[in-house]
């Protein structure tokens, strides 16, 4: 009977494991995803720099501008929490003085933050 258990707790395991999604799999250089609202008050996985910091670089510090902003990725770092770095797609700065920005982008998509926009011939993940 504790073999049973225990080959049923182990194939469990392994299978909840294996349930875990990795969007940034699904992902590549060039591909076009969504800011979407913030989990919250502020972001809580898309690393945004806090206000003072965008006021004093002489930024304007107004989250809203973020809502549905259209982002392409340029770099993606692979490991344990696997980071995305974008850039906008109209060529305009991040509350005018950041270039690009990061996001935890597994926790992001599931959180919301980040929309991935389906391509033709592709299955959409929608949350």
């Amino acid at each position: 009977m504790k073999q049973f258990i225990c080959t049923l707790a182990f194939t469990f395991i392994c299978v909840g494991m294996q349930a875990q999604e990795r969007y940034v799999d699904q992902i590549e250089i060039g591909d076009e995803i969504i800011l979407g609202n913030p989990s919250g008050s502020h972001y809580k996985f898309v690393d945004v720099p806090r206000k003072n910091f965008i006021i004093k670089r002489g930024g304007i510090a107004d989250l809203s501008t973020l809502n549905k902003t259209t982002v392409t990725v340029t770099e993606i770092f692979n490991g344990k929490e696997p980071k995305v770095t974008f850039k906008r797609k109209d060529g305009k700065k991040f509350f005018r003085i950041y270039k690009t920005m990061t996001a935890d982008f597994d926790k992001a998509v599931a959180s919301g933050e980040l929309k991935m926009i389906p391509e033709k011939g592709k299955a959409a993940i929608v949350r």
